[in-house]
């Protein structure tokens, strides 16, 4: 498993250690640039498939303006870290590795002026043959990296002393032997078999070995010195809970063909809730396009069937007739935009995520601005003339979305007359309420074709690296919305009934509206039966439920089990009700109906997190104090230590 983490930031005595990155997934392997921002590597989940979103991004040491670099829509490399820039260039050195590895692969220049996510940026590859695996495509490929013969890590450019320019000379942590080119990797091989050394390496072709011990050499740096990059001012003040953004122009940037000046009416401002917790089972779930897989969701423990994240919508702004939007963000939060019609449908959305400083004022120029060719944005804007828009939720208070709550309640009053367990329409699609083995039935028969060619639902989570063009997924390419338009069967719905439908799946889908659980150690980390009792009732009804390891989803996960009406459960119909295999079939079904009338799961009114959960939420709060205690110190000039790091003054 990846440790995670974020970035922070700390004087030179060890003061004042504050989070300066808020991203939900991992920030690492930083460097100081020439201009005084710092270069790291963020691994994302917005929206995205589990392995290919993991590129260089660029922030001020403050915290303020973090900005992406290169490969943020790439699919190969996956993975481009250790980044750093090269001395008197534009240009960077890094690491491109993959997703299932140690943080190493094929060492490589960067010049971004040639594409933000373009083969071509690659200007030099070390070895030349991984040059083939830089692909620009629609496709999964997150360990495209590992088989490579030689593995790199730790690259430092060195610097002529005559020019101060560098870029000819590298020192690098390198593996010692190849890996033979007849040997078939499915993953690295154990450190034991691979020791790394410390290489001197130029562009000429010379790789010279410097230093070798066991059990390897790595980040090599030289001691010299060196420019001391500029000091940049703070643009923070912790005084404030809130920060600002603005866009110029939401029509202007990249894939936004068949967007016409008033289409957009409103941007929607959702979060991407942090996650605290984990579970040992897993909800696996594999996306399939067009019948080929392309990725899937690892959930531990289950969130949704199409994506990673927890989402809560914090507001809804409009759009000036100039294409500006200005708003206010709760500070520090992982946010995304999306841009809606005026039905309220999504046009595009962004799978990548934002976040301010408190106190901070950020900008962007449109939806998936062209970082390198975009004009600036301009002061005089429609959204500038009156304050920021305030962000108060979507149909209520902010929350987090729960399905149950949201959208089951349009089927109850609506579709369950019909399709239900039992009834014609049923044998179609089934809407009940009903809770089942990882959600409830009508959230599994809506999703079960998800991917597949006319399915009910388009929904963005799982995304394919690349960028998606206006209009290309969500509720405008979703056959429910249309279905549910025209008036199925006499049932209209109304505005507001509509809305929740497009919304849910405009935001990928989500179920869960809490990563706790209270069954951490059952069938996904939330069925109320063990991975034990999932087996026997696979045997006992002759139905593949699981995996071998009682995982479900691989297989494609079904609507089997119903712990609302035991006895309506779809696994049991072929068993004869008088057969020792059905009474202790339904016995098992009946102990989770039990067990959830005891213990609520996180969808469900009465929920509980498993003490595990708790525990960990009360070892975050405190942490979240101590962390409120140094922004306090810095906004008033003090030095606050970490226990056991040098002395408060």
């Amino acid at each position: 498993m990846h440790i995670m983490a974020n970035l922070y930031r700390m004087d030179g005595d060890g003061a004042n250690i504050h989070q300066i990155g808020k991203s939900t997934l991992f920030e690492g392997h930083a460097s100081l640039m020439p201009d005084g921002r710092v270069l790291y590597y963020r691994w994302e989940y917005v929206d995205r498939n589990f392995g290919d979103a993991q590129g260089l991004w660029t922030v001020n040491p403050d915290g303020t303006s973090h900005a992406s670099y290169w490969a943020n829509n790439l699919a190969s490399p996956p993975a481009v870290f250790d980044g750093r820039s090269i001395p008197g260039t534009d240009r960077v050195v890094c690491i491109f590795g993959s997703c299932h590895d140690r943080p190493w692969g094929a060492m490589a220049i960067v010049d971004r002026s040639k594409g933000l996510d373009s083969e071509e940026a690659v200007e030099r590859i070390w070895p030349a043959s991984a040059r083939s695996l830089v692909k620009n495509v629609s496709a999964f490929i997150c360990d495209s990296f590992v088989p490579l013969r030689s593995r790199y890590e730790d690259p430092f450019p060195l610097v002529d002393p005559r020019t101060g320019v560098g870029g000819k000379y590298f020192l690098v942590s390198r593996s010692l032997k190849p890996v033979p080119a007849d040997k078939k990797i499915q993953r690295s091989p154990d450190l034991n078999e691979l020791v790394m050394g410390l290489y001197l390496v130029d562009t000429f072709g010379n790789e010279i070995l410097l230093h070798a011990e066991k059990p390897g050499c790595f980040d090599p740096m030289p001691l010299a010195a060196h420019p001391r990059p500029p000091a940049m001012p703070e643009r923070r003040d912790y005084k404030n809970a809130t920060g600002k953004m603005y866009v110029s122009d939401v029509y202007q940037g990249t894939h936004m063909q068949g967007v016409r000046r008033g289409d957009v009416a409103s941007l929607r401002v959702v979060e991407s809730v942090e996650k605290r917790v984990w579970t040992s089972p897993l909800w696996h779930c594999a996306q399939y396009v067009a019948g080929s897989r392309s990725g899937g969701t690892l959930n531990r423990p289950a969130i949704s069937w199409a994506g990673f994240e927890v989402k809560r919508i914090l507001g809804t702004v409009p759009v000036e007739k100039d294409g500006s939007a200005s708003f206010e963000v709760p500070a520090e939060r992982f946010v995304y935009f999306q841009l809606l019609d005026r039905n309220g449908m999504m046009i595009a959305t962004m799978r990548s995520g934002a976040q301010v400083q408190p106190g901070e004022t950020q900008a962007c120029i449109g939806c998936h601005e062209n970082r390198l060719a975009m004009r600036p944005p301009s002061e005089n804007l429609l959204a500038l003339r009156h304050p920021p828009t305030k962000l108060t939720g979507w149909r209520g208070p902010i929350r987090s979305f729960g399905y149950l709550k949201e959208i089951q309640p349009i089927w109850d009053k609506h579709c369950i007359g019909c399709h239900d367990f039992g009834k014609k329409a049923g044998e179609k699609l089934v809407l009940a309420g009903d809770k089942e083995l990882v959600f409830n039935a009508s959230y599994v028969e809506l999703f079960q074709n998800w991917g597949k060619t006319n399915a009910l639902l388009n929904t963005v989570g799982l995304g394919l690296a690349p960028i998606n063009p206006a209009y290309a997924i969500g509720s405008h390419r979703s056959r429910l919305v249309d279905v549910l338009k025209r008036g199925h069967n006499k049932v209209t719905l109304s505005a507001q009934e509509m809305d929740r439908i497009v919304t849910w799946i405009d935001i990928g889908g989500p179920y869960y509206p809490d990563y706790s659980c209270s069954h951490p150690t059952n069938v996904a980390g939330r069925a109320p039966i063990s991975v034990a009792q999932l087996n026997r009732l696979g045997e006992l009804t002759g139905i593949s439920l699981s995996d071998a390891q009682g995982n479900p989803g691989y297989a494609g996960h079904r609507l089997w089990i119903t712990f609302d009406r035991p006895e309506l459960s779809p696994c049991l119909r072929k068993l004869d009700k008088a057969s020792a295999a059905y009474r202790e079939a339904l016995a098992i079904i009946r102990a989770g109906q039990d067990e959830l009338r005891r213990n609520p799961e996180a969808d469900m009114d009465g929920f509980r997190p498993c003490d595990e959960h708790q525990s960990r939420e009360t070892k975050y709060q405190a942490l979240r104090d101590r962390e409120q205690t140094r922004r306090h110190a810095l906004a008033a000039g003090r030095k606050v230590f970490d226990p056991g790091i040098g002395m408060e003054k």
